[in-house]
């Protein structure tokens, strides 16, 4: 007959087995608790980001739209054609009303290839459309009844939305007026709200977006899978809900903006952003879990009252720091027991990794940042890698300067986003392959003050804020937006100034070819005190040259610059 092991000795198995059993599982279930509340708020905090920019996007959008149905609808030919139409459709003959009618429709079939809108619609004074143009103008069928929407004293929100043909449509609206200051006609703009225009949303918030119209799903990015239960879904979401799930996984979803009935998604996978993080962690616990269950094993013999304090330390230590999710802080090694010592440094490397994440969170914005600064240059195939190129050429430059390592980074990123506010400018405008003209100019200078305004939604970029706002200051206080001089402008910004200026010459352009490293320097000479600041322009020089600046003579300057 096997002998009984002491009573005591199997209470203190027990008691052993138990404590290091339940401070394993209470590590497990606050860092899994721990991080899918931070993947939560990490995929919120994305959406929220998504929506602010989409929302500020959308606002210039229906801005310059606004200003393209405006000027479209000035149009003297298109307007006294409608004038005559509304005058004459009563008493005219059949081949003066087509004359009119083909008068309109020329016009605006010529329109439609200036403006960005998916169909052009005329309506007369009845509301009946008069001829439609553009890429759906089929979509809108002549002699058709189109409602009346917009309010054109609130320049920032959507006229409205129409349902027109089989399509759903976002449209602005311009009155046709005649000399008398009568109103003929209207003049529509309609952009489709279809599955290319959820696609854009999404790749601006790189996530997947939705349109509801009705509480009827009318396009989304989600998967195929999915589409159907969202619908579903959808019927019950109210404006408070922050989460929704979609074919038995969890979304955060964020409604980005009302349009009339309709209302635009942004949606992000809780589950499948937590699923890779939960599966390390857990297979790290078992790991943990079954090396601490057998040592504990082996000492509980002899030293389980040895190991009663330090477990009771440990445990408190690691319930401070879920609590305080102060995951920075590291539990030093006591010494006391290798086994300790052994889950001490699993779960500091555990938290460490938890602190990783966030690091990789913060590194993920910037670079979906970075890849919306690449996508911006890819907008003009004569400015592709202009961003990357000035940053490169900015850092040099402040390691000629010596700047601090930490000013060198900020430098870094602020030259890779310097232009990030050009995304809100019309690609008429951006891509033009001549001079500007003054209102053009005018609206492509508002880059720096909407790149500043997208970069203050994300705290840990407001760094950066001067350089994308303050790079076109010149030193004789003639630049934009705030018409700094001298000192007034941070050394940042007129750094990249000179790089991006020293970027641009060097590049060939549409309309010009490129121009030869040493004029591009003689030209900087030559603005040296107006437009540049000389410090500047002579670590420039030693960056690209690799030799010491000497600035020219005044009398050499002149003679170059004239």
């Amino acid at each position: 007959m096997t002998r009984r092991p002491p009573r005591l000795l199997f209470r203190m198995l027990v008691v052993t087995f138990v404590t290091a059993s339940v401070l394993i599982a209470v590590i497990f279930g606050a860092v899994a608790i721990t991080t899918r509340r931070q993947v939560r708020q990490t995929v919120r905090t994305q959406l929220e980001s998504g929506q602010r920019m989409i929302a500020e996007v959308q606002r210039r959008e229906r801005i310059g739209l606004r200003l393209q149905a405006e000027s479209a609808a000035d149009s003297p030919t298109l307007k006294a054609a409608v004038d005559t139409w509304v005058a004459e459709r009563r008493t005219a003959t059949d081949s003066v009303r087509a004359q009119l009618h083909n008068t309109i429709a020329g016009e605006l079939a010529r329109m439609s290839g200036r403006v960005d809108a998916d169909a052009l619609i005329i309506v007369d004074t009845r509301h009946r459309t008069l001829a439609a143009s553009g890429r759906l103008g089929n979509s809108w069928p002549i002699d058709s009844t189109v409602p009346i929407v917009g309010d054109r004293s609130t320049p920032d929100v959507d006229d409205g939305v129409i349902h027109s043909g089989q399509g759903l449509f976002r449209v602005v609206a311009a009155p046709l007026v005649v000399g008398d200051g009568a109103v003929v006609g209207t003049l529509y703009l309609a952009s489709s709200l279809d599955e290319r225009f959820a696609e854009r949303l999404s790749a601006l918030a790189q996530t997947a977006t939705a349109i509801v119209s009705d509480r009827r799903l009318v396009a989304t990015t989600l998967p195929h899978e999915a589409r159907h239960s969202f619908e579903s879904a959808v019927q019950h979401l109210t404006a408070t809900d922050d989460t929704i799930v979609i074919a038995g996984e969890s979304y955060a979803i964020r409604r980005l903006t009302d349009l009339g009935d309709t209302s635009l998604y942004a949606l992000s996978s809780i589950d499948q952003s937590a699923g890779n993080a939960l599966r390390e962690m857990t297979t790290m616990l078992v790991f943990t879990a079954i090396g601490a269950l057998s040592l504990a094993l082996i000492g509980s013999i002899g030293l389980a009252h040895l190991l009663s304090r330090p477990i009771g330390e440990l445990s408190g230590a690691i319930s401070t720091i879920t609590q305080t999710r102060d995951f920075e802080t590291r539990i030093p090694l006591r010494g006391s027991s290798q086994e300790l010592d052994t889950l001490t440094d699993t779960f500091n490397a555990l938290m460490a990794s938890v602190a990783a994440a966030e690091a990789e969170t913060q590194a993920a914005y910037t670079a979906a940042i970075r890849g919306l600064a690449a996508a911006l240059d890819a907008r003009d195939p004569y400015t592709a890698g202009h961003s990357e190129r000035v940053s490169a050429l900015s850092v040099a430059m402040g390691r000629v300067m010596q700047l601090a390592p930490d000013d060198l980074e900020v430098l870094r990123l602020g030259a890779l986003l310097h232009d990030i506010g050009k995304i809100g400018v019309p690609d008429d405008i951006l891509r033009k392959p001549g001079p500007l003209t003054p209102a053009e100019y005018e609206v492509l200078q508002q880059h720096t003050q909407l790149g500043a305004r997208i970069l203050s939604t994300v705290p840990f970029l407001a760094p950066h804020i001067p350089i994308v706002e303050l790079h076109h200051e010149r030193p004789d206080g003639k630049g934009y937006p705030r018409g700094l001089r001298s000192d007034e402008i941070p050394l940042p910004a007129r750094i990249v100034h000179v790089a991006d200026a020293f970027d641009a010459m060097t590049s060939a352009r549409a309309y010009r070819p490129e121009r030869p490293v040493e004029e591009a320097i003689r030209e900087l000479w030559a603005c040296v005190e107006s437009e540049f600041h000389e410090d500047v322009v002579m670590a420039l020089v030693v960056a690209v040259t690799g030799r010491p600046a000497v600035r020219p003579l005044v009398a050499e300057q002149e003679r170059l610059s004239a």
